[in-house]
């Protein structure tokens, strides 16, 4: 009985022993500060966790002698500040949007709109180049042709090193993932690829909870307001004209690109691209009833082109069209000058991308009497304009069926459509391994107008939608991927965001252009940079604030662009002895710091002593 009343006491102890500790210790090791030497200014916007961000970094910084004093601002005293005062260090933003080709002109070069960073040809002039070499790395990028080819990319890889190495305007730190769920008696869908891509391999094994129709797909969207993808600034808008119209090339997940409506692209040199329609490709008919047995050809191709050059929203970005010739029906040639400023025509090899744009009706929008005073350019008020922008047609997969505004938009596949015609040729286009053969039996796809995301997603766990974005719902997601009523997706998102450095010289510590007293071969202010980098813990970042579900870029270009990103770049992963060593570079000697243990010493010597105890007692027992 005696032995009994030792052996609770002991093992009562040995569990208060555990919880004691357990509650002191479960936290991470830290890393004491130390004097600083100078202090930076951080400024973000506020909102969500850029603040968090923000206060990591003055942690962080702290560690190797650097103050932060971070300011968070509203939205437009942000941009202001980016755009205008830039009376900062560091700033935390990211770009968004996405896009096919590497060229990041208008952010990392010297004139750029978006070069908060403040880079200057004079970082690092060349006097053979005759400007500063990220500056021609990025120019020359432009001229090599062709636009995919094996030298472009590591003309790429090349720049992306010597900017994140050399140069260093910012620290990428993460791409986050978008999540869709759905119901798991789909097959097929494939969330890299999307709807329209996966509709030929989907199809529903029997129905789940709350479905009725295992003939259709039934998806949730904000309402749209314009179908023309000429004026489209939303992407509700651009789902419903994508789905029903085709574009001459077409990029796969991977960013592979090949032909569609055009049967063939060929550079006849750097500056003539020669194009070959498709033929036998019908268009749907029009709203009005008016055009039927109309094919695509070389006319809607020229149409699409000088409508984006001439009245487009995006009119801008087509200046590097020379020239359009219609060579014969299914024929059309398109000339190239990527600098209008000098006498000859010059390459521009992201014109490819603009290939991928959607193909517009030449024959409905370009009707007699449908122009302007020069008998050229098109009316963009008549009948036909307006009638488009809300019952836009093509070539594609889908033509609208219904419109209920607020309630929904039904679209129906297109019987006629090319992709399901055996008769028109697509040896060219491995069509079946990556559009599928169209054998599940699907027929409709149903957008209902939800907006709100809380809303949607109560629609889907009922039964009454088929996929649905669950990226701002972290506890519903974890609960789905271990449900097998449903399977969850992911995929990385055309965005990353990042810790931009102000480099001018005007911030005399971050941008200080002199030679750094430790190695004259880089500036003081690039080592100070190299500093943060490596102090920057942002696996810690992630797992605090993101769960750890962020994937951490190094990259200063989207990580979604896949072959362009060059996988033996420079890494700026935490690592203190680094830091400490650019600082001692750039004139700052940091001493070591003590480091406060964290949970797994104090919960080893509390499991040691437990052990120990429990020994004791079997010890005591056999005896």
């Amino acid at each position: 009985m005696k032995l009994n009343k030792v052996k609770t006491t002991i093992l009562v102890g040995v569990i208060l022993s555990l919880f004691v500790v357990s509650s002191f210790a479960v936290q991470p090791a830290k890393t004491d500060a130390i004097d600083p030497f100078f202090t930076l200014v951080a400024k973000t916007n506020g909102g969500g966790v850029r603040p968090d961000y923000l206060n990591f970094l003055k942690q962080h910084c702290a560690r190797i002698g650097i103050n932060v004093d971070v300011i968070v601002q509203d939205w437009p005293t942000f941009v202001g500040e980016l755009i205008a005062y830039r009376d900062f260090d560091i700033c935390y933003v990211a770009l968004s949007g996405g896009g096919a080709d590497p060229d990041f002109t208008g952010v990392y070069n010297e004139n750029g709109s978006l070069n908060l960073f403040g880079y200057h040809t004079d970082m690092d002039y060349n006097a053979t180049l005759g400007t500063g070499l990220n500056e021609w790395y990025m120019r020359e990028g432009n001229l090599i042709m062709p636009p995919d080819s094996t030298e472009r990319v590591q003309h790429y890889w090349a720049w992306e090193q010597y900017l994140m190495d050399e140069i260093l305007p910012c620290q990428p730190v993460f791409a986050p993932k978008v999540y869709t769920a759905l119901w798991s008696n789909l097959e097929g869908y494939s969330l890299l690829d999307g709807i329209k891509q996966s509709w030929g391999k989907m199809s529903f094994t029997g129905t789940h909870d709350g479905q009725l129709d295992a003939t259709e797909i039934v998806t949730t969207d904000a309402a749209w307001s314009d179908l023309n993808p000429l004026f489209q600034d939303d992407t509700s808008s651009s789902t419903i004209s994508t789905a029903t119209m085709d574009t001459l090339i077409f990029y796969d997940a991977d960013l592979s690109v090949h032909p569609h409506l055009a049967e063939s692209y060929t550079f006849v040199n750097d500056t003539t691209v020669e194009i070959v329609c498709r033929e036998g490709i019908m268009w749907q008919d029009d709203p009005d009833g008016t055009f039927t047995d109309e094919e695509f050809d070389a006319d809607d191709v020229y149409f699409t082109l000088y409508a984006w050059a001439n009245v487009s929203n995006d009119v801008a970005n087509y200046d590097w069209i020379k020239k359009m010739e219609i060579v014969d029906k299914y024929t059309f040639k398109l000339y190239i000058d990527g600098d209008p400023s000098t006498p000859e025509n010059d390459p521009f090899a992201p014109a490819i991308t603009y290939l991928n744009t959607r193909i517009l009706p030449e024959h409905y929008l370009n009707q007699t009497g449908d122009q302007l005073a020069d008998g050229v350019t098109p009316d963009i008020t008549a009948a036909s304009w307006n009638t488009f922008a809300t019952s836009c047609f093509g070539t594609g997969l889908f033509e609208i069926g219904t419109f209920t505004e607020g309630v929904e938009t039904e679209l129906n596949v297109f019987d006629d459509c090319w992709w399901l015609d055996a008769a028109v040729d697509k040896t060219n286009m491995d069509f079946v391994t990556r559009f599928g053969d169209f054998t599940g039996g699907l027929d409709t796809w149903r957008i209902r107008i939800i907006p709100d995301t809380q809303t949607a997603l109560l629609e889907f766990k009922a039964g009454k939608t088929d996929i649905e974005g669950v990226t701002q719902f972290p506890e519903e997601r974890e609960a789905m991927i271990i449900d097998p009523d449903f399977d969850v997706q992911n995929d990385t998102q055309f965005y990353f965001g990042f810790f931009g450095y102000n480099m001018r010289p005007v911030r005399t510590v971050i941008g200080n252009p002199d030679p750094a007293p430790g190695d004259a071969s880089m500036t003081t202010g690039l080592a100070i940079r190299k500093a943060i980098s490596y102090c920057l813990d942002r696996v810690e970042i992630n797992e605090v604030i993101h769960r750890g579900e962020y994937t951490i870029t190094d990259h200063p270009i989207y990580l979604k662009m896949g072959i362009w990103c060059n996988p033996n770049i420079i890494r700026y992963n935490h690592d203190l002895d680094l830091a400490r060593e650019y600082m001692a570079i750039a004139g700052y000697e940091v001493p070591e710091t003590s480091v406060t243990p964290g949970f797994g010493l104090l919960i080893a010597f509390a499991s040691i002593m437990a052990v120990a105890s429990a020994s004791f007692l079997i010890v005591k027992k056999r005896k």
